[in-house]
C-alpha cells in the first residue's frame, strides 16, 4: 500500500497544482488579489513537488542495481547522517536568525499583525527544534 502512495502522490501533487493555477486564472478578477496569489504559490508548490517526485522516481529506476544498494548505504552511513545533522542544526540557526531579523524590520515598521505572525514563526521555529531533539534522542 505504501508504495503505491509513493508512486500516485506526485502524480496527485502536479494534477492538484494545475487545477489551482487554472482556478486562479479562469476567476481572474473575480477573487481578491491575495487569493488569487495564494492559488498561483499553492499550485506552484504542489506542481514543483509532484515533478520533483516523478523525476527521482525515474532516476531511481534507471539506477542499475549496484548503484541502488550504494544510495541505500549512503543514506545509512554513519559519517553521512552525522554531515546531515550538522547542516540541519546550522540551517536552523540560520533560518532562526532571519526570523529574528524580519520580527525587528517588523517592529521597526511599526505593524502589528506581521510582527504577531512572525513571532508565531519564531517560536514554532524553537518548538520544531525541540520536538525533533526528543524524537532523536529516543533513537538513539
Amino acid at each position: 500500500m505504501k508504495e503505491r502512495w509513493k508512486k500516485r502522490l506526485p502524480i496527485l501533487g502536479v494534477i492538484c497544482g494545475a487545477c489551482l493555477i487554472l482556478a486562479a486564472v479562469v476567476l481572474g478578477e473575480q477573487i481578491p488579489k491575495g487569493t488569487s496569489g495564494i492559488l498561483f504559490g499553492t499550485g506552484g508548490a504542489l506542481m514543483g513537488l509532484g515533478v520533483a517526485g516523478i523525476a527521482m522516481d525515474v532516476v531511481w529506476r534507471r539506477m542499475s542495481e549496484e548503484e541502488r544498494r550504494e544510495a541505500e548505504r549512503g543514506e545509512t552511513d554513519e559519517r553521512n547522517v552525522t554531515i546531515r545533522e550538522k547542516a540541519a542544526y546550522s540551517s536552523w540557526y540560520w533560518t532562526l536568525y532571519l526570523l529574528w531579523g524580519a520580527f525587528f524590520i517588523t517592529l521597526f515598521l511599526g505593524s502589528g499583525f506581521p510582527t504577531a505572525l512572525v513571532s508565531v514563526l519564531i517560536v514554532l521555529h524553537c518548538v520544531f527544534l525541540m520536538v525533533n531533539m526528543n524524537r532523536w534522542t529516543k533513537r538513539m
